[in-house]
């Protein structure tokens, strides 16, 4: 089947945010749409030389391109070049790369597109099979990237006929086929619908979101479509912006589940540890040990945990802010085409946003609770390892105590004792029968007699101490 006019327009976006990475390519964008112009005309914009990304740092919305560029209040970087129709026939395309700034992002709109009239004279219907020219080697879809948020390619087209209208299902499956001809590469079927009277479809599922991919393909049924697409482009391109920082922020939201589901496993292992170590009558020095370890490590576990808690609260304000942005400019478009039905934009506001946001409002509902156990754990650790110190230190306390209360009475009986022996004048002699004892050896074993016998009763203090009868 043919069609009149192709267009391909890529609106592309990347973080401008400086990173720590030396590693990590802030041009990523503007070489990337270098190659892609590259590889479909074999051109270079040199992009990089021709644009200001530090022009006017204040303001939310800036056209990059440096003024001397700039022709006729035209912002972008216009370009033509030929690509082979079939083997004898090369055809003219022509596009425009325009490079923006939007708040904490760059922004490339990336045009390829057959036009509607050289030299005066309409173009021919082309074959849709042509898409395939404009992506070669599949260079229409970038590659990750740390700073890259995402992408929406958006395939316009010219219907030949009224007969096509019975058929715009169809066409619009061809087209797909012919920008990916590698089925594994083909975005999954969504909705379709119509804005400003045209038929729309959309690819891409939310339910394959690791691999998520958004086209569409609008097929104009007459001028009018063509007609505000031009009133309220930028609008479009700026919905299509927040439109990516949302499904980027939701994106990355199911990545932070995945390490937040990972750490509340392991919350519940440290948990499983407690009573059965605090079941026991007796910690022991091991199981001390143990405990204090735990002590030391459940801390770096509650940082990590509530890091993540409070990323995946960063994404939801992402979402929020975001969504807000895009019913906003809803409202402009609204405001430029006075009655129009734009329910096909609208859908992604009023549906998946709030999607988003409940999906990610019920994890933290659900992983909140981890924080609590871990400060559960953490208390009852610290509860036991405190009782069992405490039982410790009274345990050398007493020991202190009755050895003090020992050694101090068999010192003061040693005093007394020695006072009452006769002046020790006597060599010192081996302790035999037919020698009696020394005065010294008597001194000696009385005294130690004396420590024993006040240690025994400092025993019996401490325990009388700690242990007081009941006498009711």
């Amino acid at each position: 089947m043919k069609v009149y006019a192709p267009n391909v327009h890529l609106f592309a976006f990347q973080l401008n945010k400086n990173s720590n990475d030396p590693s990590v390519n802030k041009n990523f964008l503007w070489e990337t749409g270098n190659q892609i112009v590259h590889t479909t005309l074999h051109q270079n914009l040199h992009l990089i030389q021709r644009i200001d990304v530090n022009k006017e740092p204040d303001s939310p919305r800036v056209d990059l391109l440096n003024d001397a560029e700039v022709i006729d209040d035209n912002y972008a970087v216009s370009f033509a070049g030929k690509v082979p129709l079939d083997q004898t026939q090369d055809v003219l395309i022509k596009g425009f790369a325009h490079p923006l700034r939007i708040y904490d992002s760059y922004s490339l709109w990336l045009n390829l597109r057959r036009p509607e009239q050289e030299d005066d004279n309409p173009t021919a219907d082309v074959d849709i099979t042509f898409l395939s020219r404009l992506n070669p080697n599949n260079c229409l879809t970038f590659k990750e990237h740390p700073l890259f948020l995402g992408q929406t390619l958006l395939i316009t087209a010219w219907l030949t006929g009224a007969k096509d209208k019975k058929f715009v299902k169809q066409i619009a499956e061809e087209c797909l086929t012919a920008v990916f001809p590698d089925s594994q590469k083909q975005p999954p079927f969504n909705r379709q619908g119509e804005l400003f009277g045209s038929p729309i479809f959309e690819y891409g599922l939310f339910s394959q979101i690791s691999n998520y991919q958004h086209v569409l393909i609008w097929l104009f049924a007459d001028e009018q479509a063509d007609v505000k697409f031009n009133q309220c482009y930028q609008e479009l391109l700026d919905l299509f912006f927040f439109r990516t920082k949302i499904i980027k922020a939701y994106k990355d939201s199911r990545e932070i589940y995945k390490k937040l589901d990972a750490a509340y496993l392991q919350i519940e292992a440290e948990l499983d540890k407690v009573p059965k170590l605090g079941e026991q009558k007796s910690l022991g020095t091991t199981n001390l040990t143990n405990f204090k370890n735990q002590l030391k490590a459940l801390p770096q576990l509650v940082l990590t945990y509530t890091r993540l808690l409070r990323n995946l609260e960063d994404y939801h304000n992402t979402i929020a802010i975001n969504a807000y942005n895009y019913a906003e400019r809803l409202q402009r478009i609204h405001g430029i085409i006075i009655a129009e039905d734009i329910s096909f934009l609208e859908t992604f506001s009023h549906k998946n946003c709030p999607f988003f946001q409940q999906q990610i409002n019920a994890d933290l509902g659900y992983f909140r609770h981890g924080s609590e156990l871990l400060a559960r754990a953490i208390d009852s650790i610290r509860g036991i390892v405190e009782i069992e110190q405490a039982e410790s230190d009274r345990s050398l306390e007493n020991t202190v105590q009755i050895l003090g209360i020992g050694f101090g009475g068999g010192a003061i009986a040693s005093g007394i004792i020695v006072q009452h022996i006769d002046k020790i004048n006597q060599p010192l002699t081996a302790i035999s029968p037919k020698n009696p004892p020394h005065p010294f050896y008597a001194s000696l074993l009385l005294s130690v007699l004396a420590t024993f016998f006040f240690i025994g009763i400092g025993w019996l203090i401490t325990r009388r101490q700690y242990h007081p009868r009941d006498n009711k």
